[in-house]
């Protein structure tokens, strides 16, 4: 077995949860979070790449599905637009936030894209701004501005965001398990 080969079956058996999650919070449904990590795998690991740690591929992977994310065709937006008249929502999770958590994630479907993408990248993947700003391929007053701009909606959305002990707002959200309808 190569490296790779190892690399991936740890990455899919431990981390793909993680990379669903963090794929939900940016595109805001779980069929279209699992179709960008499916596809992200498949890119990191169809090119010629040294992936002989697991840590590094699950980098790439996240990088991978950020900028899927960013670069859909508008014809998927309309799609997507539409996609509620033909399937159900996804269940939120059974627990007391869960009022809490449809309010947060209705109110990230709300933002533009690469704001949603700023907010997912400061506070959940909890990047400095500088970090988000390489990430995304933006300047750092680009990111102050997506999120000075997402905050604000949010804000008008939720009302005021919590702040936890670093005086940080953070917004704290998980993707519901599938079959969970």
């Amino acid at each position: 077995m190569k490296a790779w080969q190892g690399v991936l079956d740890t990455l899919v058996r431990e981390r793909r949860s993680r990379l669903v999650g963090y794929a939900y919070l940016l595109a805001g449904d779980r069929p279209t979070a699992e179709d960008l990590v499916h596809d992200a795998i498949i890119r990191t690991f169809t090119r010629a790449r040294r992936l002989d740690d697991v840590n590094r591929a699950e980098a790439y992977v996240r990088r991978t599905i950020l900028t899927q994310f960013l670069n859909r065709k508008s014809s998927q937006e309309v799609a997507r637009s539409k996609q509620h008249l033909l399937i159900e929502r996804d269940a939120a999770p059974a627990d007391e936030h869960a009022g809490e958590h449809d309010a947060v994630v209705l109110a990230l479907r709300e933002l533009p894209a690469r704001q949603r993408a700023c907010v997912v990248l400061r506070h959940v993947e909890e990047l400095t701004t500088a970090e988000t700003a390489a990430r995304m391929g933006v300047s750092e007053g680009a990111v102050k501005r997506y999120l000075h701009d997402a905050v604000a909606h949010l804000r008008e959305s939720l009302g005021d965001l919590r702040l936890t002990d670093e005086g940080r707002e953070s917004i704290a959200v998980t993707a519901p398990r599938r079959g969970g309808r």
